[in-house]
C-alpha cells in the first residue's frame, strides 16, 4: 500500500538525501553537496509545498526535476542496507558505473 500522506517537502527531501542519495553516492561528498544545494533551492522556493514522498520520488524518477546525476535506471532503483554495506566495503565502487 502507498502512503497518501503529505509531508513538508523539507522532510521529504531529508527522506531521500538519506534513503537513496547517500547510500548511492556516499563516496562523492562533491556530487551529493551540489546535489544538497540544488533541493535547498526547491525548500527556499517551495516553503509551503506539501507532498507524498511517492510524488516526489516518481518527479526525480521521470526526469521532471533534474538534479540527480546517475543513469536512470540506477536513480530509479532502491538499495537496501545490506547492499550498500557491501558497497561501502568495496574501494572500487563506482555508481557512475552502473546502468
Amino acid at each position: 500500500m502507498v502512503s497518501t500522506i503529505r509531508y513538508p517537502v523539507q522532510r521529504v527531501i531529508n527522506w531521500y538525501e538519506g534513503n537513496f542519495c547517500a547510500r548511492k553516492c556516499f563516496n562523492k561528498e562533491g556530487r551529493m553537496f551540489d546535489c544538497h544545494n540544488k533541493f535547498q533551492m526547491i525548500v527556499d522556493k517551495n516553503k509551503d509545498l506539501l507532498i507524498t514522498r511517492k510524488e516526489f520520488k516518481d518527479l526525480l524518477d521521470n526526469d521532471d526535476i533534474k538534479i540527480c546525476k546517475l543513469k536512470r535506471n540506477f536513480r530509479r532503483r532502491t538499495v537496501g542496507w545490506n547492499q550498500f554495506e557491501q558497497w561501502s566495503n568495496d574501494p572500487l565502487f563506482n555508481p557512475d558505473n552502473f546502468d
